[in-house]
């Protein structure tokens, strides 16, 4: 099989297709008799020879998120030539946060720039992004989604297919902290997105870390990638990380002695397991908000309902015992992980759902 993967992300905000594109199309290509090859959005739509070609070779075509402008004209024009043109999406774009810093695009169209003088200027898109996305999932042969209820939220616009995200292990394998182990301290961190921020907020995690680091003298906690949960926490001994090169990321979480994994609203109810499942490959003890995002990974870790008195008491009761937690974590949580990557689950699940794509016919797009 040859696959074609149209990725969104440009190289500076590289995230999403890492999981949906990349990371699958390098374990395809290891494969005796597949490939796959990897095109940016922007460039497809515009029909270069690249893109022609690319595209005339491939068996599938799966596009990420960018269902709006120009990419639906590409999409018609792959599909009535009689191509199989998938989606691939990871977010619920259509229930996000105000706080989210893509909720003004996706919502009203906004698009922020500036222009020849160095002046911001701002244009809409209209009609919106988020109803000219809901017209690209009923032109597309179906959908891939690592969230049960992101499955759900679309089976009335197209097929819909639930697929976790994996790992790329090679990533995973002799990673050394990049902030060494202090004896007696703990450091508690997380890193991500953005979009994560009300997950803090309005999860009660920001209250507890905050007691819990008064009551504990050796706990460090390290926020990463969004200033504004940092300045939001009010701990004194506290360290932000900005973004770091993608090379050095698994460095930076295996440096934690306490994963975080804060949920909080229904947008967060549509994320997939990765950041937890990170966690376990790099054996680091986790809480994580106990939502559905999480519900196959319980039981190789620490799971809370949201609250400041929930939060407080689980981390409480991991600083206390953090060797006992720390030992669990190279143990079964660390098999399972291993058995959660690319390499053994693109022969296993993801080329036998494309297969069953491209067999199948196109949705009926006047379903309601």
């Amino acid at each position: 099989m040859n696959v074609l993967y149209v990725f969104a992300d440009t190289e500076h905000e590289m995230n999403c297709s890492k999981w949906n594109c990349m990371t699958p199309a390098k374990a395809i290509n290891k494969l005796e008799g597949h490939s796959a090859s990897l095109i940016h959005v922007n460039e497809w739509v515009q029909g270069g020879e690249n893109a022609q070609k690319l595209s005339s070779e491939a068996d599938i075509i799966v596009v990420e998120r960018n269902y709006f402008g120009d990419t639906l004209t590409a999409i018609q024009y792959w599909k009535v030539r009689g191509k199989s043109v998938m989606g691939i999406f990871d977010d619920g774009y259509q229930i996000m946060h105000p706080m989210n810093p893509s909720y003004r695009f996706w919502n009203y169209g906004e698009i922020r720039g500036k222009d020849k003088d160095g002046n911001e200027r701002v244009v809409n898109m209209s009609p919106i992004p988020i109803e000219q996305f809901k017209w690209g999932l009923k032109i597309l042969k179906g959908i891939q989604v690592p969230s049960v209820n992101l499955a759900k939220d679309w089976l009335t616009h197209t097929d819909t297919y639930f697929v976790h995200n994996f790992l790329d292990w090679d990533k995973y394998e002799g990673v050394e902290p990049m902030y060494p182990h202090v004896d007696g301290e703990v450091l508690i961190g997380w890193h991500g997105s953005l979009s994560h921020y009300s997950s803090f907020t309005e999860s009660g995690v920001l209250d507890a870390l905050r007691k819990i680091a008064k009551k504990y003298p050796q706990v460090k906690v390290l926020i990463g990638g969004d200033k504004r949960t940092f300045e939001n926490l009010e701990v004194k001994n506290k360290v932000f990380q900005p973004y770091v090169p993608e090379e050095q990321f698994t460095s930076l979480i295996k440096s934690f002695d306490i994963g975080l994994a804060p949920l909080s609203g229904e947008y967060d109810k549509r994320r997939s397991w990765i950041k937890v499942l990170e966690y376990m490959a790099l054996q680091v003890p986790w809480i994580a908000t106990d939502y559905i995002t999480y519900d196959e990974l319980k039981k190789y870790g620490k799971i809370t309902e949201n609250g400041y008195s929930n939060w407080a008491n689980a981390l409480a009761d991991m600083v206390e015992n953090i060797a006992d937690y720390k030992e669990k974590a190279k143990g079964k949580p660390f098999e399972f992980a291993k058995s959660q990557t690319s390499d053994i689950n693109v022969r296993k699940v993801t080329l036998p759902l494309y297969q069953r794509i491209i067999d199948s016919q196109y949705p009926n797009i006047l379903r309601e």
